[in-house]
């Protein structure tokens, strides 16, 4: 009974998880286009032509400093917030939706406001800090290739950051009050506190925080792709937008399907690499006190 309860389950795994998965790998072995061209079996000569691109390396690179950012900033900002929202103040619920407000807003949405706050011609923000003198009149953040990803970068932190404060936030109120209390028997202040007690009792959760932002700013692709559309002359053209560009604007998809393995490729190993290092780490630790 237990297998049969299972299996529409399994069903449902295997028709739009495991199917897609192979019919993508086999893809991109072949010429499949929307060309006309008959399908054939090509070997890696789209991995070939894709490697060989400077445009893939280029978007690879562009990858890397969009996660880094996303994940570094939205870590601190979420943290922030956590720690904000434990504070016992009046208003402190009214605090909790602002803070909040930003996750459940939609991605989309969440673009296109920072893109009418920042515009040259009628965002409020801009207009701010043009009157202040904080940019000077001319500058565009979506014309300069820095700004532009900086953008993308701080439109994701803002949207992100209150899932890592909702998670640590509930760590944190989890908290035993022994602890907390034998901390100040001993003479802790609130930052030793912080450093020696709650950091290392939030610090599983932060890794798992970590990993899914990991995972989610690596896909990233709507706000890129309102905000900046890719530009300005590909810097913020990131490895999921490459993928968008060679399948559904060139409508190559043997090489969409190409670049998409790839950058599973990059994601395992990526993970590999963590898990291996956390091994080691403990090994290490095992070692030094024994």
């Amino acid at each position: 009974m237990p297998y049969l309860y299972s299996t529409p389950f399994f069903i449902l795994i295997f028709l739009f998880m495991l199917c897609p998965f192979v019919l993508n790998i086999g893809i991109s072995f072949t010429n499949y286009s929307m060309n006309g061209r008959k399908l054939q079996f090509v070997g890696i000569k789209n991995y070939t032509d894709v490697l060989s691109n400077p445009g893939t390396w280029s978007a690879i690179r562009l990858t890397v400093v969009f996660i880094i950012g996303c994940v570094c900033l939205t870590m601190l900002l979420g943290m922030f917030y956590a720690i904000v929202m434990t504070f016992r103040i009046k208003g402190s619920i009214l605090i909790k939706a602002f803070i909040l407000m930003p996750w459940i807003i939609p991605e989309s949405v969440t673009a296109y406001v920072w893109k009418w706050l920042f515009s040259s011609d009628t965002g409020m923000i801009y207009y701010i800090l043009r009157e202040t003198g904080l940019i000077a009149d001319g500058t565009s953040f979506f014309f300069d290739g820095v700004l532009a990803m900086a953008m993308v970068i701080m439109a994701n932190v803002w949207r992100t950051a209150p899932f890592v404060a909702v998670m640590t936030y509930a760590k944190l109120s989890a908290v035993p009050d022994s602890y907390i209390e034998a901390a100040k028997m001993d003479g802790a202040n609130a930052l030793q506190t912080f450093r020696y007690i709650k950091l290392p009792w939030i610090g599983p959760i932060l890794s798992r925080c970590m990993m899914l932002l990991f995972v989610w700013s690596f896909n990233s692709f709507s706000i890129i792709y309102i905000l900046t559309n890719g530009g300005p002359a590909g810097a913020t053209t990131t490895l999921p937008y490459l993928i968008r560009q060679a399948g559904f604007q060139n409508f190559n998809f043997a090489q969409a399907t190409a670049l998409s393995v790839i950058a599973l490729v990059i994601i395992l190993v990526c993970f590999a690499a963590v898990k291996a290092g956390a091994a080691i780490l403990k090994m290490s630790r095992k070692e030094a006190v024994s």
